[in-house]
């Protein structure tokens, strides 16, 4: 694949990179990153799309495996394990028939109504839609479905297809849930999915995000100093001179961070050096795919940046409604560690 805007060579690395222009917006001037806003909103989302929409399975299955044997534990089930809970929660706050969407479909899914039928719901009471980028994950999450008892087009439609694209493929105020589950951090400019999402909400619709967070990625001397201190590779010293080049400020101290970034970082590092470990096992053996493959430059922000953007759109984080299903919101899943948070956010108007 030929190199992307604001993209190094990193065929020779541990691991992919990606483009820059992944990483959070408000950090693109630590990165070097100029340009047109509309089309630095375009390309970045476009560069998430290069990297997902051919997501397979055994991608999934490679994230989980180093999660786990980084020693943070199944991080990605706790993610999915609190929205199906919130959400069923939700469901069973409402009357009658409701609209569900996901944004970023898969085994989150499956869980969400999996946990409705542990919980007794009438899963004809809930119609699903989701979106997903990936025409694979869908088909299997569909059967996964299917399996449950359910019925594609009587209690849930498949629309392959980005977030950032549902005014395509959803009405105005129509759901009554919106999920998000470690998908949002994907997103360089996050104002515009949530602003999509709050049109297609109802009033009183409620949007859960459980997803990772860091400040890994705001500034390129910590990738860079990451890279040097836990990464060897043939190439190293001229791959690191590279990356010094086009991103000039990897030479220079990146900001103090308070003790929860700190640990959020250290939580981080863990997962990719145990990512490069299964992904270097698989090209060794010959098994690795282009599309097994996932990106080191993300654009995880800390939990209050998140906030911050989900405010401004309009949304509230303390409402009643929020406060019957958690009373500290966001809540954080991890002792004494920014890492992962679920955040409650309500369109009350």
């Amino acid at each position: 694949m030929p190199l992307q805007p604001y993209e190094i060579d990193s065929s020779r690395m541990p691991l992919c990179l990606g483009s820059a222009l992944r990483v959070p917006s408000y950090a693109y001037s630590n990165w070097g990153i100029i340009g047109d806003e509309v089309w630095l909103r375009e390309e970045s989302d476009r560069q998430y799309e290069i990297e997902w929409k051919c997501g397979s399975q055994r991608q999934m299955q490679n994230v989980v495996r180093a999660i786990t044997e980084s020693g943070l534990g199944n991080y990605s089930q706790i993610l999915r394990d609190e929205n199906a809970e919130l959400a069923s929660r939700r469901v069973q706050e409402l009357k009658g028939k409701l609209d569900y969407l996901e944004l970023g479909a898969g085994i989150s899914s499956v869980n969400f109504y999996e946990q409705m039928k542990k919980d007794g719901v009438d899963l004809e009471r809930v119609y699903g839609t989701l979106i997903e980028p990936s025409e694979e994950r869908l088909t299997k999450t569909s059967e996964k479905l299917e399996a449950l008892g359910l019925t594609k087009g009587k209690n849930f439609r498949l629309v392959v297809a980005r977030d950032v694209d549902i005014p395509k493929y959803v009405c105005k105020r129509f759901f009554d849930i919106a999920s998000y589950v470690a998908v949002f951090h994907h997103h360089a400019f996050i104002d515009t999915p949530l602003a999509h999402v709050y049109d297609s909400l109802k009033k009183n619709g409620l949007l859960i995000i459980a997803d990772w967070h860091n400040a890994m990625w705001e500034h390129p001397n910590r990738v860079y100093e990451f890279l040097k201190e836990d990464f060897e590779w043939p190439t190293k010293s001229e791959d690191l001179e590279a990356f010094a080049k086009a991103y000039p400020k990897a030479l220079e101290k990146a900001p103090e961070l308070s003790s929860l970034d700190a640990s959020s970082n250290a939580n981080i590092k863990k997962f990719w050096k145990s990512w490069a470990k299964i992904r270097g096992e698989d090209v060794a053996a010959g098994n690795f795919k282009p599309e097994d493959d996932i990106w080191m430059l993300e654009a995880h922000r800390p939990v209050e940046r998140q906030n911050e953007a989900i405010q401004q759109v309009g949304y509230k984080l303390d409402t009643p409604g929020i406060r019957t299903l958690q009373e500290e919101n966001p809540r954080g899943l991890v002792e004494g560690s920014g890492i992962l948070y679920v955040t409650l956010a309500e369109k009350t108007e």
